[in-house]
């Protein structure tokens, strides 16, 4: 081997160890992407009320609602951004959740539910 690849390769070694130095001396963590899989919370629709009122899940977890109650009911978001079908007894509408929302049944308006996106 080459005189010149020997110092090839013990500059490259030589550089390799001192950016080691330098991220472990700086805290550099890499940043290890969410693997965990999303949760499905279940609000459940009964009395004239959701249940749980107020839900904090991750980014990305799925919240179902579920109409549990004798009268219709839907799921509307509070600037009516986006709205489920009328849910009839026993009817699900499911939703990804990416940002904090606050929600109410446009069929009862007093009925107001809020989900918040908590960070890890």
């Amino acid at each position: 081997m080459s005189l010149f690849y020997k110092s090839a390769t013990l500059f490259s070694c030589f550089l390799v160890v001192l950016l080691g130095i330098f991220l472990v001396s700086t805290g550099f963590k890499p940043e290890t992407p969410n693997t965990e899989a999303p949760v499905t919370h279940v609000v459940t629709i009964h009395q004239m009320k959701f249940d749980p009122e107020k839900l904090v899940v991750k980014k990305g977890d799925v919240v179902q609602w579920v109409n549990k109650d004798i009268v219709p009911h839907d799921v509307t978001e509070i600037n009516k951004k986006w709205t489920s079908k009328i849910l009839e007894k026993d009817a699900k509408y499911k939703k990804v959740i990416t940002e904090n929302l606050n929600y109410f049944c446009s069929l009862h308006v007093i009925m107001k539910g809020s989900v918040t996106v908590k960070n890890h």
